[in-house]
């Protein structure tokens, strides 16, 4: 496992000695930002609730992240317990001064509602909806591992539980709607 987080760490190095800019900084400490608790997923999410043919959509949506909230931070980050890549790797300076070095970051909070969000819209709205949420949610993802809060596994995992989570709702809603 040792070998594995510092294959990761040498990535998230790679990136912040390589690609990093002000610019580039600057946009992706906005789209994490929009990240924060999932609001920029939850917000659509309620305007669709006010159309009855978007309703189960909606639904499916807000359950999702409710999901991928409780399996991510109420349980796996408690029981993983790993700590940020810039706890520890010091030389890995972290962009962002909201996230505590006390909290945990296996897997991506960000990543898996990004994921149980944005492919829903990309699959039950018009693709100029939702194409942007898919690719909206990718940056979202990068940018954790660029602002060296998240490892790529940290990330991957959240993506993989995102999109069960959507999958999952999409049963769920299904089957107490019988309409989406």
């Amino acid at each position: 496992m040792d070998t594995l987080m510092h294959m990761q760490a040498l990535i998230l190095l790679f990136l912040q000695d390589t690609i990093r800019s002000p610019l580039l900084t600057s946009v992706l400490e906005f789209t994490t930002g929009l990240g924060n608790m999932g609001l920029i997923w939850v917000v659509p999410a309620l305007l669709l609730l006010f159309k009855k043919k978007t309703r189960p959509l909606a639904v499916a949506v807000l359950t999702a992240l409710l999901l991928s909230l409780i399996i991510t931070n109420g349980v796996l980050k408690n029981l993983v317990k790993e700590a940020r890549p810039f706890v520890t790797y010091p030389e890995i300076i972290p962009l962002v001064t909201h996230v505590s070095a006390s909290s945990y970051a296996f897997p991506s909070g960000h990543a898996s509602a990004s994921f149980a969000a944005a492919p829903l819209f990309y699959h039950y709205l018009p693709k100029k909806f939702g194409i942007p949420a898919l690719v909206l949610a990718f940056l979202i993802s990068f940018s954790r591992l660029y602002l060296g809060v998240h490892y790529p596994l940290d990330v991957l995992a959240g993506l993989a539980l995102g999109l069960m989570c959507a999958w999952l709702a999409v049963k769920m809603v299904r089957k107490a709607m019988r309409e989406i």
